[in-house]
């Protein structure tokens, strides 16, 4: 082990290329300093640094300035005067707040870098690059999809602004574009057809169906959320949607009721053969998928891309080509609206990370209330309804006007002329 204990300071050290690399570490124990160790040594066989938490980046900051050697660009910080790239500034961007590392943000990032692969300094990108991309990406995926990417951008610059490295946002000059709202639902019967084929991701879909969760919601479960007293998950407002706003100063702890079906299933997830207790901490839902047996212990929640696979399998066996997993929670509001639940009880077991109206915010409803509303819903209001979105023509988007462009348009003119 390479690690040493100095007047209650933890210095890790090991050989790398002939070199002896030796520097005290932020580490509070001697399990965090293994870790930041293993970390560390993992990085520097690669020289590669930017998946490192802070406390490792620290360490190795720390380690390159001892021994005289220059930053690796991903850890490098723009001196004054310095112009600040677009990968600087989105390295500062995520690790500025633990909010901004939300799994939608991450898969905008990389679409951003995708575009902008020249690594661009981030003055360069004025309004036109901007519309550019709007452009580019619209042709490819929904509106909606291209406002979240333009938003995470828009935030990236943002916090330039903010720290005075940058004079202005361009993306403040952009308008978002129209959305499409999805009006979707999924009858009982095709529900139950979509579980038959669902694979490893059953448990899942049934929490969703049932409880009317956000997907991230219920891949991040962990047993401590489960109150079975009452009858009820309790989650932190830091793991839902609307405790990641940051238009929210407070929020109380989500409760969500469970009625028989979930709750059947969380105690079949938690107790073992003989109904005794057997899980009580950690995730509730584990991957179950093709490489279970290379992940070695569950210590990270499912994420979308782990689930793509099976959900498409099961969408192509039972023909619904179109659903999309949120719309089984959009399926449970109609489900509840049909079921004539009052309306401020539903908003406030689904949750919204928008604004409330006045009286969602002052009023408060006991878990009897909540109980009381989901147990007397049902879940057959109707026919399978998909809401497709289709693709706009290629013909009808916005296009670069060249200077080849011009001269076309004038021989046409002169043709119908």
């Amino acid at each position: 082990m390479a690690i040493k204990n100095e007047n209650g300071r933890f210095v890790i050290y090991f050989q790398w290329k002939k070199e002896r690399l030796e520097t005290v570490s932020e580490a509070k124990n001697l399990a965090e300093a293994k870790r930041i160790e293993k970390d560390v040594k993992s990085a520097f066989r690669v020289y590669r640094f930017d998946s490192l938490d802070e406390a490792a980046k620290a360490w190795v900051i720390r380690t390159h300035e001892n021994k005289g050697w220059a930053l690796p660009s991903e850890l490098a910080r723009p001196l004054p005067g310095e112009d600040l790239t677009l990968m600087q500034a989105i390295t500062a961007y995520l690790e500025a707040d633990t909010r901004h590392r939300s799994e939608r943000n991450l898969s905008a990032i990389d679409r951003l870098v995708e575009h902008f692969t020249d690594n661009p300094r981030l003055k360069d990108i004025r309004v036109p690059q901007v519309r550019e991309y709007r452009r580019a990406r619209q042709e490819k995926v929904e509106n909606g999809t291209v406002n979240r990417e333009l938003s995470v951008l828009s935030g990236v610059m943002r916090l330039q602004v903010e720290l005075e490295n940058l004079d202005f946002n361009p993306c403040t000059m952009i308008k978002r574009l129209p959305e499409n709202q999805r009006d979707t639902y999924l009858s009982w019967k095709d529900f139950s057809r979509l579980l038959e084929h669902s694979g490893w991701i059953r448990d899942v879909l049934e929490m969703m169906y049932y409880t009317g969760m956000r997907f991230g919601e219920v891949v991040n479960l962990r047993w401590e959320m489960y109150k079975p007293e009452r009858r009820m998950l309790v989650l932190p407002p830091d793991v839902t949607k609307e405790g990641k706003s940051e238009r929210k100063v407070r929020l109380r702890p989500k409760r969500v009721p469970l009625r028989k079906e979930p709750l059947e299933l969380l105690e079949t997830l938690r107790r073992g053969d003989d109904g005794k207790v057997v899980r009580a901490i950690g995730l509730i839902f584990a991957y179950g998928g093709r490489y279970k047996k290379h992940r070695g212990p569950q210590s990270d929640p499912i994420d979308r891309f782990m689930v793509r696979k099976a959900w498409d399998n099961a969408i192509k066996a039972t023909g619904l080509k179109g659903l999309q997993r949120r719309d089984l929670r959009h399926t449970w509001k109609t489900n509840a609206q049909r079921s004539g639940m009052d309306p401020a009880v539903r908003n406030l077991i689904v949750g919204h990370s928008g604004e409330r109206s006045v009286q969602d915010r002052y009023i408060r409803v006991s878990d009897q209330v909540l109980l009381d509303a989901v147990d007397s819903m049902t879940f057959d209001h109707g026919w399978t309804e998909l809401d497709i979105a289709e693709k706009a023509h290629p013909d009808s988007l916005p296009k670069k006007v060249t200077g080849k462009s011009r001269e076309n348009s004038e021989e046409r003119k002169k043709a119908v002329g």
